[in-house]
């Protein structure tokens, strides 16, 4: 427990810039599509995945989809996953962040709730997950050394997610 007012304030600033990242990583996700929820020219994603790679990950970053998506080791591996999405749509709305700092290294559990539009077909789905991030402070602030992401469900927005029971949805 932090006693100084300085360590306190460091405290909540950690925090912030931890809450502050992950919004960072959400906005760029979603920033790929168009308002009428088509994919954006493959050079502006590019630079949108880009920009939040580099921002978001350490050099060794790890970026760890589960059965569903994969793991991925590396901002240029990163990159080449998160830029070649078969999404025309997504509203990432990570909730109920729980930060546990320690120093210079911090863990945090969030919720995902990610409507979403799957290329294939043009199908509305809705998401559910779980991410638990190891973040780590580096010269240029807190950066993700690991995102892994645990599905909960993935069906399309008319179907119950309880028929779905964690099912892999494959893409």
């Amino acid at each position: 427990m932090a006693s100084s007012i300085d360590e306190r304030l460091r405290l909540v600033e950690d925090y912030e810039a931890i809450k502050q990242l992950k919004a960072f990583y959400a906005k760029c996700a979603d920033s790929k599509y168009t308002d009428d929820h088509r994919r954006k020219p493959q050079a502006e994603i590019d630079a949108i995945t880009r920009h939040q790679v580099d921002t978001v990950f350490t050099e060794d970053g790890i970026w760890d989809g589960g059965a569903q998506f994969g793991e991925i080791r590396g901002r240029d591996a990163i990159f080449a996953h998160l830029r070649s999405g078969r999404w025309t749509f997504s509203m990432h709305y990570f909730l109920n962040p729980h930060i546990e700092l320690q120093g210079d290294q911090a863990h945090a559990t969030w919720m995902l709730w990610q409507p979403c539009t799957f290329e294939d077909g043009n199908r509305s789905m809705l998401m559910s997950a779980i991410t638990e991030d190891d973040y780590v402070r580096t010269p240029s602030g807190w950066q993700l050394q690991r995102y892994r992401f645990i599905l909960k469900f993935l069906v399309p927005h008319n179907q119950p997610w309880s028929e779905a029971r964690n099912t892999p949805f494959k893409t």
